[in-house]
């Protein structure tokens, strides 16, 4: 049975560290979508490449200082 959402909290990290953080959890996650948490743009733009670039169905959202991507895991494929 799969989970709803995730949350991944990967504030205060600065790239790679977001992505590697994402990476490993994904090896073991079982759950339609997942809602990765950081703290600046340049993460946000990382993640957002690469799960467009394996299928992931993104969105984008601000709660105060913090960005949240939330991508829906259908179709995601992850080729690393």
């Amino acid at each position: 049975m799969r989970n709803k959402e995730t949350n991944i909290v990967a504030k205060g990290l600065n790239p790679p560290g977001p992505l590697l953080l994402v990476k490993k959890e994904l090896k073991t996650l079982k759950t339609d979508s997942i809602r990765v948490i950081v703290s600046n743009r340049e993460s946000v733009d990382e993640l957002v490449e690469y799960f467009e670039a394996h299928g992931g169905i993104v969105e984008l959202d601000r709660v105060g200082e913090d960005h949240h991507i939330i991508v829906d895991l259908s179709n995601f494929k992850d080729g690393d």
